[in-house]
């Protein structure tokens, strides 16, 4: 997840060590999320964020539920910072970067199963 420093998602004020208590970041460190600050003054770190929720305040009365919003975005519309000669979505680019992963599983559970 990507935060700016805001007082909401970081401890601004740290200890020697830079330690400090927060509960958003002592909650995103018990469930697993990998917490990313972005840099000071650098408002591109958020644009993609920013982005999408353009997108949906300007198409979010065209559809009946955010489920469905989610579903067009992701499986249907294009992204332009994908391959936009293939018109790729982001389930499609999800999908394809699992590839290696799914077949690198597949092949060393069958090189288990061989030596077996």
């Amino acid at each position: 997840m990507i935060t700016d420093h805001g007082a909401e998602f970081y401890a601004n004020k740290r200890d020697k060590k830079g330690r400090a208590r927060h509960r958003f970041e002592e909650f995103c460190r018990a469930k697993g999320i990998k917490h990313v600050l972005c840099k000071y003054n650098h408002p591109q770190s958020n644009g993609k964020i920013e982005k999408w929720i353009h997108t949906y305040k300007r198409f979010r009365e065209e559809f009946s539920s955010l489920e469905e919003f989610l579903h067009w975005y992701n499986h249907i519309r294009p992204h332009r910072s994908l391959d936009w000669r293939k018109l790729e979505t982001p389930a499609e680019r999800f999908y394809k970067s699992l590839q290696p992963f799914m077949l690198g599983k597949f092949m060393s559970w069958a090189e288990k199963e061989v030596s077996t």
